[in-house]
C-alpha cells in the first residue's frame, strides 16, 4: 500500500490535468470549434494524442512502486521509474496510432506520432524540473 505523500498529489494531478484537458479537447472544444485558423485546427488535431502522452507516465510513476513493492532490485523499476512509465506509455499510444491503420474508424496520421513523442520528452522536462521531494513514492 502506498502511504500518503505530497508527491502522489503531485503526480495525480498531472495524470488528472491531462486526462481532462484531452477530455475537453476530444468531445467539446473540437467537435464544436467552427473557426477558420488552420493552426488552432492543426493543434486540436494533434492534442488527443499529446496530452496522454503526458500525463499517462505520471500515472505509471505512481503505480510502478504498487506492482513492485520495492522487491525488486531492478533499477527501471526503482530508481528510473520515470523513464519505465514513458517507455510504458509512449509504446502503447505508439502501437495504438499504428494499429490504428489496420482499422476502418482510426485514422493513422504521422503529425500524432510526432506529437505523441514531443509529450513523452515534455513529461521528461517537467521530471528534470521537478523538486527532488516529489520524485519519491512512498511504500
Amino acid at each position: 500500500m502506498i502511504k500518503s505523500s505530497k508527491s502522489i498529489y503531485y503526480w495525480f494531478f498531472l495524470f488528472a490535468l491531462c486526462f481532462v484537458a484531452y477530455q475537453q479537447v476530444q468531445d467539446n472544444i473540437r467537435p464544436n470549434y467552427e473557426g477558420e485558423s488552420v493552426t488552432i485546427k492543426y493543434l486540436l488535431g494533434v492534442a488527443p494524442n499529446f496530452f496522454p502522452s503526458i500525463g499517462i507516465p505520471a500515472l505509471f510513476f505512481i503505480l510502478i512502486p504498487v506492482v513492485n513493492n520495492q522487491k525488486s532490485a531492478n533499477k527501471w523499476f526503482n530508481e528510473e521509474k520515470h523513464i519505465t512509465g514513458n517507455l510504458i506509455s509512449l509504446i502503447g499510444l505508439l502501437a495504438w496510432e499504428f494499429l490504428q491503420t489496420l482499422t476502418l474508424r482510426g485514422h493513422f496520421d504521422w503529425h500524432d506520432v510526432l506529437w505523441t513523442i514531443i509529450g513523452a520528452m515534455i513529461f521528461q522536462l517537467i521530471w528534470i524540473i521537478t523538486p527532488n521531494s516529489y520524485k519519491v513514492v512512498s511504500t
